[in-house]
């Protein structure tokens, strides 16, 4: 058959190629990445964020591990969608959920350290790992299962399926879709039907902090629209956001 002949074929011949790799392999992958994790590391806890990554790792997580301790961090500028989403999925899943958040609010910290930046993300200790962690110590657990991908930028492009910690707290990170793209997530969610975060549906492409300084100015014109409280009320807290500091200047 020569390349240009019946595109439409060629596409559906394409679609299951690709579709049988992979269930054949990187489906696979996250299971087996999963169980080796399990019998290296014993208990194993798995981070559900909310997101549509998360909810793929959840989902593979517990039918290789059912009783596995599951964590939300609530960083006390969560959506108030993710919130009743994540608290839903736990009731409807029959699973235990752990509510973690940070020592002191985000906003009282962002008073006394600034906003966070790319080379200072201070905020993903202090509002993730350190909580994170101190539940992990008292539950006995060395390793967390994320929903982490090398492909959601260039600073995880060099992401491995076992990430042991490099500096405090001491996390041992499992990444058992670390090399997913976008496109096999949400082919995931759909051939399993699984509920996802109603926020994706009011086109939000990221689900974490509300007020995330790096996330861009498309994000912020969306959060105007859907959540105007919020916006009225990051416009209005000082120290001034950085996207108020960048929409100034232009």
């Amino acid at each position: 058959m020569s390349p240009g002949a019946n595109p439409g074929n060629i596409q559906k011949i394409s679609y299951k190629i690709n579709n049988s790799l992979y269930r054949r392999f990187k489906l696979k992958q996250a299971y087996e990445i999963i169980k080796m994790a399990k019998k290296k590391f014993g208990n194993l806890a798995i981070a559900f964020a909310g997101g549509k990554d998360s909810l793929v790792t959840l989902h593979i997580a517990l039918k290789v591990d059912p009783e596995a301790v599951v964590i939300f961090n609530n960083t006390t500028v969560e959506f108030p969608e993710t919130i009743y989403y994540v608290r839903k999925i736990a009731k409807q899943w029959n699973f235990k959920l752990y509510i973690t958040k940070p020592k002191e609010p985000f906003f009282k910290k962002v008073k006394e350290l600034g906003w966070a930046s790319h080379d200072n993300r201070w905020c993903c200790r202090f509002c993730k790992d350190d909580p994170t962690f101190k539940l992990l110590s008292r539950l006995g657990i060395v390793a967390e299962i994320t929903g982490t991908k090398r492909t959601d930028s260039m600073y995880r492009r060099y992401l491995k399926p076992i990430m042991p910690p490099s500096k405090e707290p001491y996390i041992l990170r499992i990444n058992p879709i670390y090399d997913w793209n976008e496109h096999e997530i949400w082919d995931y969610i759909k051939s399993h039907d699984l509920p996802y975060n109603p926020l994706y549906d009011k086109g939000y492409r990221r689900v974490g902090c509300w007020c995330c300084p790096l996330n861009g100015v498309m994000h912020y014109n969306r959060l105007k629209k859907t959540h105007p409280q919020l916006y009225k009320f990051l416009e209005q807290y000082r120290p001034l956001h950085p996207i108020f500091k960048v929409s100034n200047k232009e």
